[in-house]
């Protein structure tokens, strides 16, 4: 892909990103229907959460577990599917965004080599990110409204399994548009003495999103309730919006 169509995907996307971001913004500026304390509520919850991504980003082995000196696998996105369990899509657009954020920074400053070079790039490390936030955040208000009590946990767990292995697409695809040779080697190469290479590296990418996706589900489901019954005004938006 040439670097003309890159910057134009590059600048589709980020335009996109911005402007739902902007509204985000400004809805969590409007006043109606909202008390001072409700709006403090809301920017100490952003506050802790973001606290949290940034916590798992840049203390070692928190976040990224390293599994090789070329691959780590992320536990940040546990985090961002809380919060849009929890507030739905605007929060896990918000959250997503700070995920990607912290995302690129890291790989700027950690000195990390490998395929995490690949996320020293705005438009690798936020886009995937931030889509991923948004999704969960609709999905699982979808989930929300369909499914009541009994089987509450089942399909949480359910969602947050398959929206890992979604965030985990969504990050490759995004790897592949703006470096198809790297990622088509890394996964399909032609070259016998690579194609052992390649076998593996699918292999280790396929074992940690299972990890992922099986940490989310029993993650997801157990503190999203715990934090709902704790809570009572969680609880009541839940209600709400249902």
């Amino acid at each position: 892909m040439n670097m003309d169509r890159a910057i134009g995907i590059l600048s589709i996307v980020l335009i996109a990103i911005m402007v739902i971001f902007t509204a985000v913004v400004l809805d969590s500026l409007r006043m109606k229907r909202r008390t001072s304390s409700e709006i403090i509520r809301d920017m100490v919850t952003d506050a802790m959460f973001i606290a949290i991504i940034m916590i798992m980003t840049f203390v070692p082995n928190v976040g990224y577990i390293g599994v090789t000196p070329f691959i780590s696998f992320t536990l940040i996105h546990l985090p961002v599917l809380l919060g849009a369990a929890l507030f739905g899509w605007k929060k896990g657009l918000l959250l997503g965004f700070i995920f990607g954020c912290s995302s690129y920074i890291q790989a700027l400053t950690g000195g990390v080599s490998g395929l995490n070079l690949l996320f020293a790039y705005p438009w690798t490390a936020i886009p995937p990110r931030a889509i991923f936030g948004l999704l969960a955040g609709l999905v699982f208000s979808l989930i929300r409204k369909l499914h009541k009590a009994p089987l509450k946990g089942l399909y949480l767990g359910l969602t947050a399994a398959v929206l890992t292995a979604v965030h985990t697409t969504l990050v490759f695809l995004d790897l592949y548009v703006f470096f198809p040779d790297t990622i088509g080697s890394l996964f399909l190469s032609t070259d016998p003495a690579g194609t052992g290479t390649a076998l593996t590296f699918t292999l280790l990418i396929l074992v940690g999103m299972a990890g992922e996706m099986g940490l989310a589900a029993f993650v997801t489901p157990l503190l999203t309730i715990a934090v709902s019954k704790a809570v009572p005004s969680i609880r009541k938006r839940e209600s709400t919006r249902a």
